[in-house]
């Protein structure tokens, strides 16, 4: 007598679809983990290039970029201004340009990993960064040298500023308003206490020292 032919999975055959669909996941996942890694290492790498190409200039040139630019220029020869070691506006927006036509960097270094150029600003107590010092920090400016900050993920924050710096958002090299509730409302502040990065929330500035 034939019986009827039997349709469908076997739990054996599910439990190998399963595990499979496990392995996807599992490495999608990795995968993630690791493009985000990759994020922070690159900002560290871009943070030390431009500290160096700082100091590379001023030994070429005897100044810091932007110092003595009385406008908006393109070329060092046109920085005819005092030179006092600090940067103003205009001073500011040059630095970079500067730095890439003087070729000691080129314009991927001054690409940040959040899609938007680096730029150089001075500090502002708004956004935790001490007002006597310059900062690079995501973001755009106007030819009048007025700098609009990118906010962006706290979590990247966060992992650079333990990666090269104290860990804490006011204080040392790395800043961000990530701390600050009052001007950045929804973002979580992080501290240097051993807690996961990966799993704050929210956006935040970011500027790290270059300068004085």
């Amino acid at each position: 007598m034939l019986h009827p032919r039997q349709t469908g999975f076997t739990l054996v055959e599910m439990a190998i679809v399963l595990v499979i669909i496990g392995l996807i996941l599992g490495a999608a996942f990795k995968g993630k983990d690791l493009i985000d890694g990759a994020k922070v290492k690159n900002m560290a790498a871009q943070v030390n290039k431009m500290q160096a190409a700082f100091n590379v200039y001023y030994e070429k040139y005897g100044a810091y970029p932007g110092d003595g630019c009385a406008a908006l220029v393109t070329t060092q020869t046109l920085c005819t201004g005092a030179k006092n070691g600090s940067l103003g506006l205009l001073e500011n927006n040059s630095a970079p340009i500067l730095l890439v036509n003087t070729g000691i960097l080129s314009a991927a270094d001054m690409q940040s990993v959040f899609g938007v150029p680096w730029v150089i600003t001075e500090g502002a107590a708004i956004t935790n960064y001490t007002t006597a010092h310059h900062y690079m920090t995501p973001g755009t400016q106007t030819s009048a040298g007025v700098t609009t900050q990118q906010e962006v993920d706290v979590r990247f924050v966060c992992a650079l500023d333990r990666a090269i710096d104290d860990g804490v958002p006011t204080t040392g090299n790395v800043r961000s308003s990530a701390a600050n509730a009052a001007t950045q409302a929804g973002a979580a502040a992080y501290t240097n206490d051993g807690g996961d990065c990966w799993a704050l929330a929210g956006n935040g500035s970011v500027g790290i020292r270059v300068l004085p």
